[in-house]
């Protein structure tokens, strides 16, 4: 039966009035619809003066996105407000149980007595307790005295708690780590707020406290424009109980500025080299060998392409300084006069030493084709003018060099097969050049400075390039590729040593190669290469399996060293996973650094551990995390204390 009254639809397969009392009652399978809200039980009650509900039976509460269980629910129409008892709903994140929820008309939810878990089990194998929450869509989830139960044992507490909602980035607090690590002591770390500044930016403020070092603050900043137009920095600073101060910067990014002007920027700057080392602690605790800052613009123009260059740089083992303040480059587009293409550029340079470059220069280049030699060729001139110098004397003067070379290919058909390989094709590519440069010293000619004009040299190159083909069945496949070469040394009236390379790929995912040099007039060939990978994976019991080999060797008369780099992914059991890498010297019989992870799921946790060893160092760690909550988590550092 289906009754509507005004904006509201009953339906139900039994409906009775009670005039008197105002009452009306549906029976099996009541349903009551007031716009965006529906309620499904097996009772429904509707008292028509009050314009207030009263569900029981498994009732149901749909409103917009979401869907709330319940053993009991009052709900009042009018005033779209709500008492819900032992309910239950899922948000994006997880499920929410309360003893009773209140249900607001801006479809807010405050819960006592109140659960919160990802698992899906009934009963959980976790759940988070507290006697008030407050859940707001696409706002935050707030909660005071929270504990987190595992098999309904109590193992954490926080006086108050904070999270987004929904699928939009909020503003809230992090979720704070602790532990223990050699350089500071004990900590608390990311004890801090997150701020949203729109949708495209967001800035995050937050401190690190250490036992035996003090407080570090950190704050970071992120925009994301329209294209690829992006801007982040980060920085933090310590004053050290002792008084040493220590910050670093850094942050990268690109951005699209009035009148088509393009730019990006990078700056990597510390205090000193072992500030990632004290702070950072990991596998590998990189020490900083430099830091630099740069800024590069660039901008169209009708016949070129304008750059400008910002760039300093900091030796922090030795405090050297260099860069450039600034760098210019006016870069011509290429244009074409028949077979003939012409180019340059104008390039000025200033150091932050204050020495200035100019160094203008145009090149000419053509390459064409008589069957059956391809040839090409080049003329290249640059001229220099140099200020300001260490010796302060100017430097004026040009350079020029040419080239020109020849190629042909020759094809050679076999008339037989072999196995599987139909035909067989060679491939022939013969090359000869020709290279000079007048003689120059650019040392005596700009003493102390990083300007450079290239030396005198002149060089006959030969080459050749051979491909061995087959065919199988309609496909053609390569099965190795050789090139050598040589070239002509006029200062010693010889040839140099001839270069010989070779790489076969029989199939997508191996590959083979080899390197050596050969002297013509000693008859010895130098160290020789070789180098295979390899990458597979197959299925074995519904298990995939993936691995990965890299074989290297170099020998020569006297030395023989060899090595193999080998990693897999391995699915041990169906909630058991592992995987390893490991380097293996052949010539000191040992594995030079390993690296083994395990990982094991746990349903709605998972645990994870790891071995780490490098020559004689080793390490290793635990995760104990939520896969729904990954910000919650035990690690080894958490309890430091506790383990060797």
């Amino acid at each position: 039966m289906i009754l509507i009254f005004l904006s509201i639809t009953y339906s139900a397969d039994l409906i009775k009035f009670y005039p008197d009392e105002k009452r009306v009652v549906l029976m099996g399978n009541a349903e009551v619809v007031d716009r965006d809200l529906k309620v499904n039980a097996q009772l429904i009650e509707y008292l028509t003066e009050e314009k207030r509900m009263i569900a029981k039976g498994n009732p149901v509460l749909y409103s917009g996105e979401k869907t709330i269980y319940a053993e009991r629910m009052e709900y009042n129409l009018d005033k779209k407000v709500g008492v819900i008892y032992n309910g239950k709903t899922k948000t994006e994140k997880g499920w929410f149980w309360g003893k009773k929820v209140y249900y607001t008309d801006d479809h807010s939810l405050y819960i006592i007595d109140g659960r919160f878990t990802t698992c899906d089990k009934d009963p959980p194998h976790y759940f988070f307790y507290s006697p008030r929450i407050r859940v707001e869509p696409d706002r935050d989830i707030v909660a005071s005295n929270v504990f987190l139960l595992i098999m309904k044992i109590p193992v954490f507490y926080l006086p108050f708690w904070m999270s987004p909602s929904g699928k939009k980035r909020k503003s809230g607090f992090l979720a704070p780590s602790f532990g223990s690590q050699s350089y500071g002591g004990r900590y608390i770390k990311n004890i801090g707020w997150y701020q949203t500044l729109g949708e495209h930016s967001d800035i995050t403020f937050w401190i690190d406290y250490y036992t035996s070092k003090g407080v570090m603050p950190h704050v970071e900043f992120r925009w994301l424009g329209m294209g690829k137009s992006s801007i982040n920095l980060y920085g933090d600073y310590i004053r050290e109980l002792s008084g040493r101060e220590r910050w670093k910067i850094n942050g990268d990014g690109s951005f699209l500025l009035p009148v088509g002007i393009k730019g990006r920027y990078r700056i990597d700057y510390a205090s000193d080299r072992e500030l990632y080392a004290d702070y950072v602690p990991g596998e590998v605790t990189p020490i900083i060998q430099d830091a630099e800052a740069y800024a590069e613009f660039t901008k169209s123009v009708t016949n070129g392409n304008l750059d400008l260059l910002l760039r300093r740089k900091k030796n922090l083992s030795t405090g050297e300084e260099s860069g450039v303040m600034p760098s210019f480059t006016y870069t011509f587009y290429n244009i074409r006069v028949g077979p003939i293409s012409i180019g340059g550029k104008i390039p000025y340079q200033r150091n932050i030493d204050g020495e200035c470059f100019l160094y203008p220069g145009v090149s000419f280049s053509m390459s064409n084709s008589l069957f059956p030699l391809n040839f090409s060729g080049s003329f290249h001139i640059d001229g220099y003018h140099a200020s300001n110098t260490v010796d302060s004397l100017p430097y004026t003067g040009y350079h020029y060099s040419y080239s020109f070379s020849v190629n042909t290919r020759i094809y050679a058909l076999s008339t037989f097969g072999l196995f599987m390989f139909k035909r067989f094709r060679f491939v022939y590519t013969p090359s000869i050049g020709y290279s000079f440069s007048p003689p120059g010293d650019s040392v005596e000619l700009l003493p102390g400075t990083p300007f450079s004009i290239p030396g005198g040299s002149k060089g006959l190159n030969i080459g050749l390039g051979i491909l061995w083909q087959a065919k199988v069945n309609s496909k053609r496949m390569d099965l190795v590729s050789i090139r050598t070469g040589t070239s002509y040394d006029y200062e010693n009236n010889q040839f140099r040593p001839i270069t010989i390379s070779a790489s076969s790929n029989p199939t997508k995912d191996l590959n083979i190669g080899f390197s050596t040099t050969y002297n013509l007039y000693e008859k010895i060939f130098s160290s020789r290469n070789v180098n295979i990978s390899c990458n597979g994976k197959f299925s074995l019991d519904e298990k995939k399996y993936k691995f990965s080999l890299r074989y290297s060797l170099t020998f020569d008369d006297s030395t023989f060293n060899q090595a193999a780099d080998i990693s897999a992914d391995l699915p041990i059991t169906k909630k058991w996973s592992g995987s390893i890498s490991t380097h293996y010297d052949f010539r000191l019989r040992e594995f030079q650094s390993t690296k083994i992870s395990l990982e094991r799921d746990l349903h709605c946790w998972k645990i994870a551990l790891s071995y780490n060893k490098f020559g004689t160092s080793w390490d290793y760690g635990f995760t104990l995390s939520l896969k729904g909550i990954p910000e919650v988590k035990l690690e080894k550092n958490t309890l430091r204390f506790l383990f060797p």
